[in-house]
């Protein structure tokens, strides 16, 4: 899907060139390009019609207007929401499984964890100290 550049094409930099290493630039097109496809099959796919559900609207103080429960929620209650979620999840995989919680989600946060070392060593991001 991407765009290469060849011997003697200039692509902004060279031998000595300072800023990141070409393997470092070859990650940071890789991962542009992947967050452009999805971009690209996520819109022709909603075009199409799929993935098509109720409307959700930001209201002018920030509420988000759910259309088919005709309710305005603030982003504190949808937070909420998406906690109590997971938080069954993790109770049904862990009574499942047989094990305490915490065998489920400590290997899951570790996962999240290592994932997000990952992309800031590839990414060279900064990284968030409030986490």
């Amino acid at each position: 899907m991407g765009i290469e550049a060849h011997e003697g094409s200039s692509t902004g930099g060279g031998p000595g060139a300072p800023g990141r290493s070409a393997d470092g630039e070859r990650r940071r097109r890789q991962v542009m390009e992947l967050r452009a496809a999805i971009s690209l099959v996520g819109s022709a796919a909603a075009d199409l019609g799929w993935g098509a559900g109720p409307d959700v609207r930001v209201l002018p103080d920030g509420r988000l207007w759910l259309d088919e429960l005709e309710v305005a929620v603030s982003g504190a209650q949808v937070y909420q929401a998406a906690r109590r979620l997971v938080a069954a999840q993790l109770r049904t995989v862990a009574e499942q499984a047989g094990v305490p919680v915490g065998e489920v989600a400590g290997p899951w946060l570790l996962s999240l964890h290592t994932n997000e070392a990952m992309l800031d060593l590839h990414l060279e991001l900064p990284r968030d100290d409030a986490a």
